[in-house]
């Protein structure tokens, strides 16, 4: 459940006279909007849901709601119940489609036209090849038990739970999946595929006939994929960025938006009134990841350059500060105690620094607990794709660094650029020039902790952008090696504020920890924290 505002007083005092799924609900409207609340009806349907089909259904039935409202319904109304695979609470959903119904915009025929999309949709999915995750969520829909639709992803089903089933440890999940949806919603001609066939039912495969493909393929439907550079969404903020030459001469400036929410903390004595957290909103993509075999600079902790593709998340604009610090410090404990005041350099809008990597973990538990989204340290392949932001040089703004640029060793040089003056210490967040992406400070500064073990090379390093970890057993709550820092800091020599170089010459423990470690937030849909 989404936590309200501390000063909210008589939001919770109203709260106390409601029964939790109407508080739910309503806080979840208060806070996101009617459009959210509106795809909210819509995501009710499903009894299990993905991103994925979130935003189709967003493009489908609620147009008009800001492609960010599928991250706020998924992270506000569900739970996470596998990867990127999400389970609203019956009372919750039985709440909203009965809404839905009863909406005079939607109607009770809204539940047809989504009973025929589900159908359309689930069809698509279900014949595409190498989908490993779709015997976990395809089923758990309701379709009208006699459309045409419904008897052949009946068919497709059949077919793949036979084979599935000879695995005695499936038959049991998939057993108790049936018996736990048996009951919700079977009413005006709805039913849960997973119940026909019923597994008692599987004697023997059954595939679809030409016929059969025929009328699948004629009734097949395709999507709109979502785009996520869409110019009209709000809220956003423009910003300009610059490229430099390898003399540290501006040749070019480009003027770029990007779309964010905010993360209001609350008030506490001596703080600003409007705390707050902004997240940016960080667009997929595949990218080129380590350095290249011809760059001078390179490092062999840098190698192989492979390609890793990343999923749409959040990154914080800044570094976390101090005052954002000591807001989340003085929340409840999750694992571990932190101290309110750890840094060096006093500053509340300075980013924080000498925290450990525990350290950090336990802010985004604390802020994950007290907001109701997932928050966590951005892994390697997110950090190193967000400081890129579509660039392929050395540094997001060109061939080189420059004093006038970052806070880094200026008086150091990497190419043929003039030297600064170094300023041996932090500055606040925010002070330079942007990536397109709309994130500061991603050069110098402060080091930035990563969620991933560190490797001495990318050798079997993922191709996505899931965190890589040493060992299964290793989580958040356990750290067996050294993590990961990026971004180099305001100590550091150009060459390693570069985009790709990555260092771990600390342990995650505090007792290492100096007055150039910081970190940022990331909230990522479809992340599971362990």
């Amino acid at each position: 459940m989404t936590k309200a505002s501390p000063t909210a007083t008589n939001s919770h005092k109203r709260g106390q006279r409601e029964d939790l799924t109407t508080r739910r609900i309503r806080v979840f409207e208060q806070r996101y909007g009617k459009k959210a609340l509106e795809l909210a009806y819509h995501a009710a349907f499903p009894l299990t849901i993905t991103s994925h089909l979130l935003y189709c259904l967003r493009s489908n039935f609620v147009t008009d709601c800001p492609w960010y409202a599928v991250g706020d319904v998924l992270l506000g109304l569900c739970e996470s119940i596998g990867y990127d695979l999400y389970e609203m609470e019956e009372d919750t959903r039985s709440v909203l489609i009965k809404r839905l119904s009863e909406d005079k915009r939607f109607g009770e025929q809204q539940l047809q036209k989504l009973a025929d999309f589900m159908a359309q949709y689930i069809f698509n999915r279900f014949t595409q090849e190498n989908n490993e995750y779709r015997r976990e969520w395809i089923p758990l829909s309701y379709l009208m038990a006699d459309s045409q639709e419904a008897k052949l992803i009946k068919e497709q089903l059949q077919s793949l739970l036979q084979s599935l089933l000879e695995n005695d440890e499936e038959r049991i999940k998939w057993k108790e999946l049936e018996e736990k949806y048996e009951d919700l919603l079977r009413k005006e001609g709805f039913e849960p595929l997973l119940l026909k066939p019923s597994l008692d039912e599987l004697e023997g495969e059954s595939i679809l006939d030409d016929e059969q493909k025929q009328i699948a393929q004629a009734m097949g439907v395709k999507f709109k994929p979502f785009e996520f550079d869409v110019a009209v969404i709000s809220p956003t903020f423009e910003f300009e960025t610059v490229t430099v030459n390898a003399r540290g001469e501006e040749i070019n400036t480009e003027q770029h938006q990007a779309i964010y929410y905010v993360e209001f903390l609350g008030e506490t004595p001596g703080e600003p009134a409007e705390l707050s957290i902004e997240m940016v909103a960080i667009p997929g993509g595949t990218f080129a990841m380590g350095s290249p075999e011809n760059d001078p600079q390179r490092y062999k902790t840098e190698s192989p350059q492979h390609p890793v593709t990343v999923q749409p998340f959040f990154m914080g604009k800044y570094p976390v500060t101090q005052a954002q610090w000591r807001f989340v410090a003085q929340l409840t404990q999750v694992n571990q105690e932190i101290y309110s005041e750890p840094s060096n350099f006093q500053g509340d809008n300075l980013p924080v620094e000498q925290v450990s990597w525990y350290d950090a973990v336990e802010f985004c538990s604390r802020l994950s607990q007290y907001t109701g989204r997932p928050y966590t340290l951005p892994t390697e392949a997110e950090w190193e794709y967000a400081c890129r932001a579509d660039t392929t040089t050395p540094f997001h703004f060109g061939e080189t660094i420059t004093g006038d640029l970052a806070n880094y060793r200026a008086s150091r040089t990497y190419a043929s650029e003039a030297k600064g003056e170094d300023r041996n210490q932090t500055t606040p967040v925010g002070q330079f020039t942007p990536n397109a992406f709309g994130l500061y400070d991603m050069h110098g500064n402060v080091w930035e902790w990563c969620l991933d073990d560190w490797h001495n090379s990318y050798e079997n390093a993922p191709t996505d952008d899931t965190a890589w970890f040493d060992s299964e057993d290793d989580n958040l709550s356990q750290k067996r090696g050294n993590a990961v820092l990026r971004g180099g800091s305001w100590f550091n020599l150009p060459k390693l504020c570069r985009s790709v170089y990555r260092y771990a010459d600390v342990r995650a423990e505090r007792d290492f920890i100096n007055s150039d470690i910081g970190f940022r937030v990331v909230c990522a849909v479809g992340r599971i924290l362990k």
